[in-house]
């Protein structure tokens, strides 16, 4: 899951808008998973949030 996936779910154009949404986390975080990728336990609860519509990436989790 990227930073362009969830955009494009939520239908917004910038990465700003993201802020705005169900999502509540700051610009610099949005920021942040742009330049370092979205942790896994935080797509694994966009994955949860948005009843699966967005998966995530389980071949990045370390057991």
């Amino acid at each position: 899951m990227t930073v362009d996936d969830l955009k494009n779910h939520f239908g917004v154009d910038k990465d700003i808008q993201l802020t705005k949404t169900v999502l509540a986390v700051t610009r610099g975080t949005i920021s942040k998973w742009r330049h370092k990728g979205i942790p896994s336990d935080t797509q694994a609860r966009i994955q949860i949030l948005t009843n699966g519509k967005l998966k995530a990436n389980l071949s990045e989790v370390r057991i």
